[in-house]
């Protein structure tokens, strides 16, 4: 099958590309073989040797790569999504824009669910070891590698959204350029790592290892630990709560209250009574509002990554100055009480929102109600505006650049 593969990559007459799809390929020896562009995908490789082999462009979706050396491997655009490299080692190894989503592989020959039934899983890096690893650009969303050393890896402009990064050695790892919306990096060293606190402000960096300038990111704010006063009580009860569905704690009212210059990262106020509450100037990364009612409640000047408004009721809500980038206000399926959905969903209404200034880049506001709505000097660069009816919001000054529009919106 190698010989072949070499004649087919060589274009060679009885060239054949090398197909694994399935096979159980568990100890063979792969060192320095010539695998660009091969198909691999459900493939059992667990404990194969793959030091130095290329296998750049390849398929290996969903495959089975627990415990395989792939160290100083060329790794460059294979498709990696949905794999197990459980325990794998990839020192030195080249996986630049390699392709490390979650994914399914489906055996159409057994029996088995519907493609659609299944959950996507998440490429799973546990243990690996990345030490020194080139991995510029790759596609990490989700991805878990929990103690997985990646130490001195190059993860420039890297995709590590939603990734689980638990206990991670990543000391001195370049993470320039790098997205970590959500991450997980609960317990990891990040001494020495190159990274700014703007990447990781919605991150979960509870006991990491920061480096000193950015050190102050690791402490929980006092409304996860022990409230300072009676409001921070009632976000602090209001948590409980929720976590318990309401067996402890108690539905916060904070209509009116100011709330202003707080730090309140993670808070989930989520069904709260928000209306006309001040934030102003206030820290709420990462904070949940799910199908919160809040008209004229004043965002001005806050820090509001990675916020999730999803279904919230923001009439004439003030945004002057704020960051929402990459917060979420797009329409919460409905569902009944036993959990099954209804077939309907409700949009983040945001009628006369003032954006004047604020900065909106990559928020996804799909189906958002932006009636009246100011984005006057906004920044909407890659921010997601599709079913959005623009006709009577004010854009003048706004810069746009990669928004997702609708036709007739644009």
């Amino acid at each position: 099958m190698l010989a072949k593969h070499a004649s087919f990559l060589a274009r060679r007459p009885g060239g054949v590309r090398a197909n694994m799809k399935g096979m159980d390929l568990s100890g063979h020896n792969f060192r320095k073989a010539n695998l660009h562009s091969a198909v691999a995908a459900g493939a059992k490789f667990r404990g194969a040797n793959f030091i130095g082999a290329d296998l750049s462009h390849a398929d290996f979706f969903g495959a089975d790569l627990e415990d395989a050396n792939l160290s100083f491997a060329v790794l460059c655009r294979t498709d990696f999504r949905g794999a197990v490299l459980r325990g794998a080692r990839l020192n030195g190894s080249n996986l630049s824009q390699a392709d490390l989503r979650p994914g399914i592989w489906v055996d159409l020959t057994a029996e088995r669910e519907a493609e659609e039934d299944k959950p996507r899983r998440a490429v799973d890096l546990t243990n690996a070891s990345l030490n020194s690893a080139n991995m510029v650009q790759a596609s990490l969303e989700s991805a878990v590698m929990h103690h997985a050393d990646l130490s001195h890896a190059d993860l420039t402009d890297a995709d590590l959204s939603f990734a689980k990064l638990k206990e991670a050695k990543m000391e001195g790892t370049n993470l320039t350029g790098a997205n970590l919306k959500l991450a997980v990096l609960k317990g990891a060293n990040l001494a020495r790592a190159i990274l700014t606190a703007e990447q990781v402000e919605s991150a979960d960096l509870t006991g990491a290892t920061l480096p000193p300038e950015l050190a102050r990111l690791r402490e929980l704010p006092s409304v996860h630990r022990a409230p300072k006063d009676e409001l921070e009580r009632k976000v602090f009860d209001h948590q409980q709560w929720i976590e318990t569905g309401g067996a402890t704690g108690a539905r916060a009212d904070l209509s009116g209250c100011d709330l202003s210059r707080r730090d309140l990262r993670w808070v989930n106020l989520s069904g709260a009574n928000l209306s006309g509450t001040n934030f102003n100037d206030s820290d709420l990364t990462g904070a949940k509002f799910v199908l919160t009612i809040m008209p004229e409640t004043n965002f001005t000047g806050a820090k509001l990554a990675a916020t999730d408004f999803s279904g919230a009721d923001l009439t004439d809500a003030k945004f002057a100055g704020a960051s929402l980038r990459d917060a979420t206000c797009e329409p919460v399926d409905l569902k009944r009480p036993d959990g099954t959905p209804l077939g309907r969903q409700w949009p983040t209404n945001m009628t006369r929102c003032d954006f004047r200034n604020a900065n909106l880049s990559g928020a996804l506001m799909r189906s958002a109600v932006l009636d009246g709505a100011e984005f006057v000097g906004a920044k909407l660069d890659g921010t997601n505006l599709s079913g959005c009816n623009l006709d009577r919001a004010r854009l003048a000054g706004a810069l746009m650049d990669n928004a997702i529009l609708n036709e007739d919106a644009a």
